[in-house]
Protein backbone atom coordinates (compact mmCIF):
# COMPACT_ATOMS: atom_id res chain seq x y z
CA UNK A 1 0.00 0.00 0.00
CA UNK A 2 1.16 3.51 -0.77
CA UNK A 3 0.36 6.47 1.42
CA UNK A 4 -0.81 9.99 0.52
CA UNK A 5 1.32 12.81 1.91
CA UNK A 6 0.65 13.14 5.66
CA UNK A 7 -0.14 16.90 5.58
CA UNK A 8 -2.94 16.45 3.09
CA UNK A 9 -5.79 16.87 5.59
CA UNK A 10 -4.81 20.22 7.03
CA UNK A 11 -7.78 22.59 7.30
CA UNK A 12 -8.87 24.09 3.97
CA UNK A 13 -6.46 22.18 1.77
CA UNK A 14 -8.86 20.07 -0.29
CA UNK A 15 -7.03 21.15 -3.43
CA UNK A 16 -4.01 19.17 -2.24
CA UNK A 17 -6.21 16.10 -1.82
CA UNK A 18 -7.44 16.52 -5.39
CA UNK A 19 -3.87 16.73 -6.73
CA UNK A 20 -2.76 13.72 -4.69
CA UNK A 21 -5.76 11.65 -5.78
CA UNK A 22 -5.01 12.43 -9.45
CA UNK A 23 -1.48 11.17 -8.85
CA UNK A 24 -2.90 8.00 -7.34
CA UNK A 25 -5.17 7.49 -10.36
CA UNK A 26 -2.23 7.94 -12.71
CA UNK A 27 -0.14 5.42 -10.75
CA UNK A 28 -2.87 2.83 -10.38
CA UNK A 29 -1.64 0.18 -12.71
CA UNK A 30 -2.77 -2.54 -10.38
CA UNK A 31 -2.90 -3.30 -6.71
CA UNK A 32 -4.67 -1.45 -3.93
CA UNK A 33 -3.75 1.97 -2.68
CA UNK A 34 -4.28 2.97 0.90
CA UNK A 35 -4.87 6.10 2.86
CA UNK A 36 -4.22 5.80 6.56
CA UNK A 37 -6.08 8.56 8.40
CA UNK A 38 -6.18 6.86 11.79
CA UNK A 39 -5.63 8.96 14.92
CA UNK A 40 -5.60 12.32 13.10
CA UNK A 41 -8.13 14.23 15.26
CA UNK A 42 -10.59 14.37 12.35
CA UNK A 43 -14.10 15.32 13.49
CA UNK A 44 -15.86 15.07 10.12
CA UNK A 45 -14.85 14.60 6.49
CA UNK A 46 -16.24 17.32 4.17
CA UNK A 47 -18.22 16.37 1.06
CA UNK A 48 -15.36 17.39 -1.25
CA UNK A 49 -13.06 14.94 0.51
CA UNK A 50 -15.67 12.18 0.37
CA UNK A 51 -16.11 12.70 -3.38
CA UNK A 52 -12.36 12.61 -3.96
CA UNK A 53 -11.93 9.44 -1.95
CA UNK A 54 -14.84 7.81 -3.80
CA UNK A 55 -13.25 8.61 -7.17
CA UNK A 56 -9.99 6.72 -6.48
CA UNK A 57 -10.14 3.13 -7.79
CA UNK A 58 -8.92 0.23 -5.63
CA UNK A 59 -8.57 2.45 -2.59
CA UNK A 60 -8.46 1.27 1.01
CA UNK A 61 -9.04 3.87 3.73
CA UNK A 62 -8.50 3.60 7.49
CA UNK A 63 -10.31 6.13 9.68
CA UNK A 64 -10.36 4.61 13.20
CA UNK A 65 -9.16 6.53 16.25
CA UNK A 66 -10.55 9.90 15.19
CA UNK A 67 -12.85 11.87 17.52
CA UNK A 68 -15.92 12.02 15.25
CA UNK A 69 -18.45 14.75 16.14
CA UNK A 70 -21.90 13.26 15.62
CA UNK A 71 -24.07 16.21 14.65
CA UNK A 72 -25.76 17.38 11.44
CA UNK A 73 -22.41 17.88 9.72
CA UNK A 74 -21.70 14.15 9.75
CA UNK A 75 -24.90 13.06 7.95
CA UNK A 76 -23.30 12.91 4.49
CA UNK A 77 -20.34 11.01 5.86
CA UNK A 78 -22.67 8.40 7.43
CA UNK A 79 -24.38 7.85 4.07
CA UNK A 80 -20.96 7.64 2.40
CA UNK A 81 -19.73 5.06 4.93
CA UNK A 82 -22.82 2.91 4.41
CA UNK A 83 -22.37 2.97 0.60
CA UNK A 84 -18.62 2.37 0.33
CA UNK A 85 -16.89 -0.73 1.59
CA UNK A 86 -13.34 0.47 0.96
CA UNK A 87 -13.22 1.98 4.47
CA UNK A 88 -11.59 -1.02 6.12
CA UNK A 89 -12.34 -0.12 9.73
CA UNK A 90 -15.78 1.47 9.26
CA UNK A 91 -17.35 -0.76 11.92
CA UNK A 92 -14.84 0.55 14.48
CA UNK A 93 -15.67 4.24 14.00
CA UNK A 94 -17.36 5.77 17.06
CA UNK A 95 -18.63 9.17 18.17
CA UNK A 96 -16.75 11.30 20.66
CA UNK A 97 -19.23 14.22 20.78
CA UNK A 98 -21.88 14.92 22.06
CA UNK A 99 -21.65 13.14 25.42
CA UNK A 100 -24.93 11.24 24.97
CA UNK A 101 -23.55 9.56 21.81
CA UNK A 102 -20.02 8.96 23.12
CA UNK A 103 -18.66 5.60 21.85
CA UNK A 104 -21.76 4.99 19.70
CA UNK A 105 -20.80 3.26 16.41
CA UNK A 106 -21.21 5.60 13.43
CA UNK A 107 -22.90 3.00 11.24
CA UNK A 108 -25.70 2.44 13.77
CA UNK A 109 -26.67 6.11 14.03
CA UNK A 110 -29.91 7.38 12.57
CA UNK A 111 -30.70 10.96 11.65
CA UNK A 112 -33.01 11.56 14.62
CA UNK A 113 -30.12 10.83 17.02
CA UNK A 114 -27.94 13.58 15.57
CA UNK A 115 -28.14 16.88 17.41
CA UNK A 116 -29.18 19.33 14.74
CA UNK A 117 -30.23 22.93 15.03
CA UNK A 118 -33.44 22.30 13.14
CA UNK A 119 -35.43 25.34 14.16
CA UNK A 120 -34.25 28.91 14.10
CA UNK A 121 -34.99 29.48 17.79
CA UNK A 122 -32.44 26.91 18.96
CA UNK A 123 -29.83 28.25 16.58
CA UNK A 124 -30.50 31.82 17.68
CA UNK A 125 -30.16 30.82 21.34
CA UNK A 126 -26.79 29.27 20.57
CA UNK A 127 -25.68 32.43 18.77
CA UNK A 128 -26.88 34.74 21.56
CA UNK A 129 -25.43 32.68 24.42
CA UNK A 130 -22.02 34.43 24.40
CA UNK A 131 -23.71 37.84 24.33
CA UNK A 132 -25.64 36.96 27.51
CA UNK A 133 -22.38 36.14 29.23
CA UNK A 134 -20.89 39.44 28.07
CA UNK A 135 -23.98 41.35 29.23
CA UNK A 136 -23.74 39.69 32.66
CA UNK A 137 -20.08 40.66 32.96
CA UNK A 138 -20.82 44.29 32.01
CA UNK A 139 -23.68 44.51 34.52
CA UNK A 140 -21.48 43.02 37.25
CA UNK A 141 -18.78 45.59 36.48
CA UNK A 142 -21.29 48.44 36.64
CA UNK A 143 -22.54 47.10 40.00
CA UNK A 144 -19.01 46.96 41.40
CA UNK A 145 -18.31 50.53 40.24
CA UNK A 146 -21.59 51.70 41.82
CA UNK A 147 -20.69 50.07 45.14
CA UNK A 148 -17.21 51.59 44.99
CA UNK A 149 -18.65 55.07 44.45
CA UNK A 150 -21.04 54.56 47.36
CA UNK A 151 -18.20 53.42 49.59
CA UNK A 152 -15.93 56.33 48.68
CA UNK A 153 -18.72 58.89 49.20
CA UNK A 154 -20.15 57.33 52.37
CA UNK A 155 -19.59 60.44 54.56
CA UNK A 156 -21.35 62.71 52.09
CA UNK A 157 -24.21 60.24 51.75
CA UNK A 158 -24.45 59.95 55.55
CA UNK A 159 -24.72 63.77 55.91
CA UNK A 160 -27.30 63.91 53.13
CA UNK A 161 -29.37 61.19 54.85
CA UNK A 162 -29.21 63.08 58.20
CA UNK A 163 -30.41 66.26 56.47
CA UNK A 164 -33.34 64.41 54.90
CA UNK A 165 -34.20 62.80 58.26
CA UNK A 166 -34.13 66.16 60.04
CA UNK A 167 -36.27 67.78 57.33
CA UNK A 168 -38.81 64.97 57.57
CA UNK A 169 -38.83 65.20 61.38
CA UNK A 170 -39.40 68.99 61.29
CA UNK A 171 -42.17 68.58 58.75
CA UNK A 172 -43.91 65.87 60.80
CA UNK A 173 -43.58 67.89 64.02
CA UNK A 174 -45.28 70.80 62.27
CA UNK A 175 -48.27 68.58 61.51
CA UNK A 176 -48.25 67.34 65.09
CA UNK A 177 -48.47 70.88 66.58
CA UNK A 178 -51.19 71.95 64.17
CA UNK A 179 -53.22 68.89 65.07
CA UNK A 180 -52.91 69.63 68.80
CA UNK A 181 -53.95 73.25 68.40
CA UNK A 182 -56.99 72.43 66.28
CA UNK A 183 -58.05 69.44 68.34
CA UNK A 184 -59.36 71.48 71.32
CA UNK A 185 -62.69 73.08 70.31
CA UNK A 186 -62.51 75.75 73.02
CA UNK A 187 -59.16 76.94 71.69
CA UNK A 188 -60.60 77.05 68.21
CA UNK A 189 -63.46 79.30 69.46
CA UNK A 190 -60.99 81.49 71.29
CA UNK A 191 -58.91 81.97 68.22
CA UNK A 192 -61.99 82.90 66.19
CA UNK A 193 -63.22 85.39 68.84
CA UNK A 194 -59.83 86.95 69.21
CA UNK A 195 -59.75 87.71 65.50
CA UNK A 196 -62.95 89.74 65.76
Amino acid sequence: MRQIHRNIFKPDCHGELARESRLLRQRSGGGAYGIDLRDNALKVLPNVTLEELSSIPDLRVRLAGNPWRCDCNIEDMLIWLAKHEFVIDRFNLTCSDPARLKNAPLLTLIQSQLSCWSNAGDAMDRVLEPSYVFLGMVLALIGVIFLLVLYLNRKGIKGWMYNIRDACRDHMEGYHYRYEINSDPQLANLSLNSDV
